[in-house]
């Protein structure tokens, strides 16, 4: 279990080829990281936040506890992660137990695919993301992992633009339905499938 934390900023396309020209320029060449993210997000209930994530063929059930506005204040969240096996009935069986137990008129069933360059210091962690599934979108989240930054102070040192993300059910769904797909109508075939890509 971590404590992070954090700040969202969503970017452009251009925005997001420049950041990652000019971190490049400074850090050297990023880690590079695959993720795919199944979720069930409650509206109603936004201090908790589960989701089976699989990043660079590594599966996981993994649970961020404190207000999601966080991301834009800088603010902690906690993060427990438990490690799941690598094999795709385990996964789509609990992500369909996941979805069972979210019940109400506030639940979103959401499959997010996530590309990111990241580079990692000592006290923080910069993650450069381009995020995909209708249509393609950009951001950029800075994490410190002590209290000898703050993340806006970091962002605005590197030149990365701040465009905090209205923290509004109504920009998340609004969001969601632009740029991810979502699982309520999808076939369990094609859910396997993207699955397989990402372990």
């Amino acid at each position: 279990m971590t404590e992070e934390k954090e700040l969202l900023t969503i970017l452009s396309e251009e925005e997001h080829e420049n950041v990652l020209t000019r971190l490049k320029e400074k850090f050297g060449e990023p880690q590079t990281q695959k993720r795919l993210s199944l979720q069930s997000d409650d509206y109603g209930q936004t201090d908790i936040d589960t989701r089976i994530r699989i990043t660079n063929g590594k599966a996981e059930l993994m649970q961020k506890v404190g207000d999601w506005k966080n991301i834009t204040k800088g603010k902690s969240r906690t993060e427990i992660s438990i490690p799941l096996p690598s094999d795709v009935n385990t996964i789509v069986g609990l992500y369909r137990i996941i979805r069972n137990l979210m019940k109400g008129p506030k639940i979103e069933n959401i499959i997010m695919q996530f590309e990111s360059f990241i580079w990692e210091a000592q006290d923080f962690e910069i993650k450069l993301t381009h995020q995909f599934g209708k249509s393609d979108a950009y951001n950029c989240e800075v994490e410190v992992l002590n209290g000898s930054h703050k993340p806006e102070v970091l962002m605005k040192e590197l030149n990365i633009p701040i465009h905090l993300p209205t923290q509004t059910e109504d920009f998340w769904r609004r969001w969601n339905e632009k740029v991810n797909l979502f699982s309520d109508n999808f076939p369990e075939e094609e859910l396997i499938e993207v699955i397989r890509k990402y372990l």
